[in-house]
């Protein structure tokens, strides 16, 4: 029997993929392990969306080669798209497999002599579980049309494909019924679900057939672009406690003229004005958001700009990127990069914001109950046991091992930076 491990990096789409290769090797009779014991093959699916995500991807194959110099190493993912050359010259790798080749995972096996049974490929992969997680990810679109200009990913995912719902719906059910409380609905681009069948977006139709699968707990949304944040979607979070107040909306810059030159849609004040549509209708809704910061020709007082729309919107959570060049991609060849140093010193700004805005929008909640689905791992600092509310704010409190994977109501005490404490459960 062949021993497979996975070593996964990137976004929720890279997940939920790996789950899905997990899953299809499992049914030709693959036998996997962790990926720190030894096996006999390793799939490695890599991340490009930013220069240090492709390095630490480079830097895990060669370790594993290092330590396992018997191993097969098959490497997936963005990277295989944008560097398949370089990659097949790695030690140990043996193939170089596309995003649209890793439903077919078991057929490359077979093709190489790795394993003598092809299993033959579906366009979209069903699974039934999701390892190492309390909450379930579930694909449901691929693929990109935005073509933002700091942004490999529309290169190497390539445009919007949608999963057709009875899939989807199929699917959460199967999750649920083996015990996932909670699913996050996820895709490349989430929001233009259905776009490649008709003019307009699916994805509230789509919300409205997953929430009524019975015994579904919580139904998060991943992250959704400004335009898609349609007041028909706000209207069903509002009317529906099982849909999760939690809206991602990349920001990326607070700066008009930046955001022209990165070819977002939207200003800045297109972008307040929609955050306040959501508080109009949902009360203390989570906001989080991603930004670049040192964009090609971003100067002080732009940055300037961008930290004053962050501190106006108060996100719950800011998710930072010092920018890199992408090769293929507009802006890399834009003038007017900026120096490391000055990546770093803006990058520890927004930071130092970020974690001020995350730490007041916590202290709405102590003294409050709140509801964290826990997690299969404690806390590795506290030992506590640790999960996420609806709105995303992580909670530690003591209790059993017993309620790992469960809804817990738990008094919140305290606020820091990174979530709250709360007393063990009555």
């Amino acid at each position: 029997m062949l021993r497979c491990a996975f070593v996964t990096f990137g976004c929720k789409v890279n997940q939920y993929d790996s789950q899905a290769m997990r899953e299809t090797l499992a049914q030709v009779g693959c036998s996997e392990v962790p990926a720190a014991a030894e096996a006999d093959l390793y799939v490695v699916n890599t991340c490009c969306v930013t220069a240090e995500s492709h390095r630490k991807g480079l830097q895990a194959i060669r370790r594993i080669a290092r330590a396992r110099p018997a191993a097969r190493i098959i490497v997936t993912g963005c990277s295989a798209e944008t560097h398949a050359e370089r990659l097949r010259d790695l030690p140990g790798v043996v193939c170089v497999v596309g995003n649209q080749g890793k439903a077919r995972l078991a057929d490359v096996l077979a093709e190489h002599g790795l394993w003598p049974k092809p299993a033959g490929a579906a366009e979209w992969p069903a699974i039934t579980r999701f390892a190492g997680h309390s909450r379930a990810f579930v694909k449901v679109e691929d693929g990109c049309n935005d073509f933002c200009s700091y942004c490999i990913v529309p290169h190497v995912r390539g445009r919007v494909r949608s999963r057709p719902p009875d899939d989807v719906a199929a699917e959460v059910a199967r999750l649920v019924a083996n015990g996932y409380l909670e699913v996050v609905l996820t895709g490349i681009h989430l929001g233009a679900y259905g776009l490649d069948w008709g003019d307009e977006p699916a994805l509230a139709s789509l919300v409205r057939r997953v929430l009524a699968t019975p015994g579904l707990r919580r139904l998060r949304l991943s992250s959704l672009e400004l335009r898609e944040v349609s007041g028909e979607l706000i209207e069903l979070v509002a009317a529906s406690p099982r849909l999760c107040p939690h809206f991602h909306i990349p920001l990326q810059s607070g700066d008009d003229q930046v955001l022209r030159a990165m070819n977002r849609r939207y200003t800045a004040a297109d972008f307040l004005r929609r955050l306040d549509a959501i508080r109009s209708r949902i009360a203390e809704p989570a906001l989080t958001t991603d930004v670049i910061v040192g964009f090609p020709g971003e100067t002080d007082e732009q940055f300037r700009q961008t930290l004053a729309v962050c501190r106006q919107a108060a996100f719950s959570r800011v998710h930072i990127f010092p920018y890199s060049d992408r090769p293929g991609t507009a802006a890399a060849t834009m003038p007017g990069k900026r120096p490391p140093a000055v990546l770093r010193a803006r990058r520890d700004e927004m930071k130092a914001l970020a974690a001020d805005l995350m730490a007041a929008y916590h202290r709405r909640f102590v003294g409050r109950t709140v509801e964290p689905l826990v997690e299969s791992e404690r806390d590795p600092r506290t030992g506590l046991l640790v999960g996420y509310t609806e709105r995303y704010v992580r909670t530690l409190f003591p209790g059993p091992d017993a309620l790992c994977g469960t809804l817990v109501a738990v008094r919140a005490v305290a606020a820091t930076a990174s979530g709250l404490r709360a007393e063990a459960p009555s």
